[in-house]
């Protein structure tokens, strides 16, 4: 059953500038594919234009197929593996979901900006819909576990927790961008890596760094694409007079975060909610301080290291950036020590032995 055949949806990588799902599906496919050389990509039709994007992220060897097609040419597939919302309609195949996070479900993120109800039942309907068509879930932390438990009726036998990994920063592809293209001083700066959204807690960030003079001495680096709420950050930056001291990369390739992570002075990381956080593993594989919220699956994540604040205070974020400096040598080692538990080549065998097992009960 090593050998088995894996109908893979993949939908959510075909973007230019992936992150999260994105970097899932990756490495997924980079991983899997070392240990079954039986996978199959299935994408949705609509974004047939986007697939070059996709090619290029695979091994190269692989077969395709449109969504919801199936070609009698093609060997029977054992298993379908969702990643993303698009449902993959395969039939006599056990199916799998991945669910990263049910954040916007929970009674924290229920404040201004996060989200809207129509956005709300648009995700419990999509969820709801998937859950009812498949033979088991995988979730990507202990903290979404409990989340569907509490908000889903679903067996917790057929739920498997698997984690995510650090991006792997060695062997990269990009032409390599050297951290003094960006002008900023080494260990200058705190920085931030994710989408740059209300969603993920700007506002109380940004409101924090302009407290207790913490601006005088550093810049604030926002690595990541422009989300929900952009002008509303914008605005922010301005009326506490940042803009000098604030700035927005926007999108960064692995090689040029992977610079960005070892020469900033910390993580500022106090996002609302996280399924995972995978620049938590990040700065620790990078040996840098780091600042997380204290809800969520960052704590999970983190496995007791680094410093903990209220995402919802910017005077107890504003007092964790401050700390940050004072993190001891033997912190940022223990916690190099930890995040290097993790990797993409353990997720991918957990998660084919997770195939194994439901075929077996199939």
């Amino acid at each position: 059953m090593n050998n088995i055949s894996i109908g893979l949806e993949v939908t959510g990588l075909i973007n230019s500038k992936p992150t999260g799902i994105g970097i899932y599906i990756i490495n997924l496919i980079r991983n899997l594919t070392k240990i079954n050389d039986n996978v199959k990509l299935f994408y949705k039709i609509t974004r047939f234009r986007q697939l070059n994007n996709l090619k290029y992220y695979s091994n190269g060897n692989l077969r395709w197929h449109y969504n919801n097609i199936y070609n009698p040419f093609y060997n029977k597939i054992d298993i379908v593996h969702i990643t993303d919302n698009t449902f993959l309609n395969y039939r006599g195949a056990p199916k799998i979901f991945t669910i990263y996070d049910l954040a916007v479900f929970k009674k924290e993120t229920q404040i201004q900006n996060y989200t809207s109800e129509k956005h709300k039942q648009k995700i419990a309907k999509k969820i709801n819909e998937i859950l009812k068509k498949v033979d088991a879930v995988i979730v990507i932390s202990k903290t979404t576990k409990n989340d569907l438990l509490e908000f889903y009726n679903f067996p917790e036998e057929k739920i498997r927790v698997i984690y995510l990994a650090p991006n792997d920063f060695t062997n990269i592809d990009e032409i390599t961008i050297d951290d003094t293209n960006f002008n900023f001083k080494k260990k200058g700066y705190f920085l931030f890596v994710g989408n740059i959204s209300v969603r993920k807690n700007i506002i109380n960030l940004l409101k924090a760094f302009s407290l207790n003079n913490i601006s005088d001495d550093y810049q604030l680096v926002l690595a990541g694409s422009m989300g929900m709420g952009r002008e509303l950050i914008k605005k922010t930056i301005i009326d506490l007079k940042l803009s000098s001291r604030v700035k927005i990369l926007n999108y960064v390739p692995n090689n040029a975060l992977s610079s960005l992570y070892l020469n900033s002075a910390g993580l500022v990381f106090p996002t609302y909610y996280e399924g995972f956080g995978i620049p938590i593993l990040e700065a620790m594989k990078s040996k840098i301080p780091f600042l997380i919220g204290n809800i969520g699956a960052a704590p999970e994540t983190a496995g007791g290291h680094g410093i903990k604040v209220s995402p919802f205070s910017a005077e107890d974020i504003s007092e964790g950036i401050k700390s940050l400096p004072d993190t001891t040598n033997l912190q940022i080692e223990e916690a190099f020590k930890y995040a290097s538990k993790f990797s993409w080549e353990k997720n991918a065998i957990e998660t084919n032995k997770f195939y194994q097992d439901i075929l077996g009960n199939y």
